[in-house]
């Protein structure tokens, strides 16, 4: 209970992440955000957007986040093992077989190379010393000392980086889109954010408040126009991206970056118009800019309070054991 009184002590700051992963488990949410069990590795496509979005604004930001493998890894179970370790020892590493017993503990933990037994002829070898053998190779002992050069980096292979540049340079090859993401900013009267991080208390409508980081903000002052672009890529096509934006909730991101950038730009002399656009690069490299019209944005902001609310009634009650509908006693068969 300690690390639940911690989490209420201070006032908490929801993210579309947060909320998405409560809708669909608030056991989930519980576990990462409250528990800190966090992932240790962000998901794929999440990985690729903030790749391409570095790549566009330049050298220095993708070195700042992003760091390539080597091109010999391990296999994957054994990645999994290396992983493990080193998040175990990270503060002070030494070499890799140094942590013998926390290996085979996690083998054991895994059930991996379990059945390997010690010899009965010579040359004798235990079932343990069998089981290091298959986790302490030249690759795994390499990319182990690649970690610690790593740092709080995200780690990529050399695949997704050629992805992600031919995808950037699609984006930045496309007049409108270089336009719309403000990078002819010298020839504008705008100002260009990127990567931006809001938060907002909402005029304390709520015990808490909301952030997020906004890949794109412009604001125009000759149009008055403020531009809030968000840049996904999607491993279907762009006709298809209407289900990914249901899928994935993608319009709870939409509400809600388009509230904390409203709130943001609250103080800015003379009346402005927000627009929201989704720049999508989907898995053929096909471009295409979903401008959300006000009608729809209208709507997805009423159903995204909505979540809000059903949020604030776990919040409220310290209740994370099952989904709102089912809280409430509202499913029935």
């Amino acid at each position: 209970m300690q690390l639940q009184s911690e989490f209420y002590a201070q006032k908490y700051y929801l993210s579309y992440s947060a909320l998405n992963k409560l809708l669909y488990s608030p056991m989930h949410f519980y576990r990462h955000y409250v528990l800190q069990q966090k992932e240790e590795k962000p998901e794929d496509y999440l990985v690729e957007g903030k790749v391409i979005h570095a790549l566009m604004l330049g050298p220095d930001t993708f070195s700042d986040q992003f760091t390539v493998s080597p091109a010999n890894l391990p296999g994957d179970s054994i990645k999994k093992v290396v992983d493990k370790i080193y998040n175990q020892v990270k503060e002070a590493p030494g070499l890799l077989e140094n942590y013998t017993v926390e290996i085979l503990d996690y083998l054991k933990e895994l059930n991996l190379h379990q059945p390997l037994t010690d010899d009965k002829k010579a040359p004798m070898k235990t079932g343990d010393e069998k089981r290091l053998e298959k986790i302490l190779t030249d690759d795994a002992k390499s990319y182990f000392e690649f970690l610690k050069t790593k740092g709080n980096k995200i780690l990529i292979d050399q695949v997704t980086l050629d992805k992600c540049l031919v995808a950037s340079s699609a984006l930045l090859s496309d007049p409108e889109i270089y336009h719309l993401l403000g990078l002819d900013e010298e020839m504008r009267a705008i100002n260009v954010y990127n990567e931006y991080p809001l938060q907002s208390d909402m005029d304390e409508l709520y015990p808490f408040g909301f952030k997020g980081i906004v890949d794109n903000m412009v604001i125009d002052h000759d149009t008055k126009i403020v531009y809030i672009n968000d840049l996904k890529t999607t491993g279907k096509t762009i006709a298809e991206f209407k289900d990914t934006i249901d899928f994935y909730k993608y319009w709870i991101q939409a509400a809600m970056y388009y509230m904390l950038v409203k709130d943001y730009c609250k103080n800015l002399e003379g009346e402005f118009k927000y627009k929201f656009n989704f720049i999508v690069v989907d898995k053929y490299n096909q471009i295409y800019t979903f401008e959300v019209s006000q009608v729809t944005m209208l709507t997805w902001e009423i159903e995204f309070l909505k979540k809000v609310e059903e949020f604030r009634y776990h919040y409220d009650n310290k209740s994370f054991t099952l989904p709102y509908n089912f809280l409430i006693k509202k499913v029935v068969l």
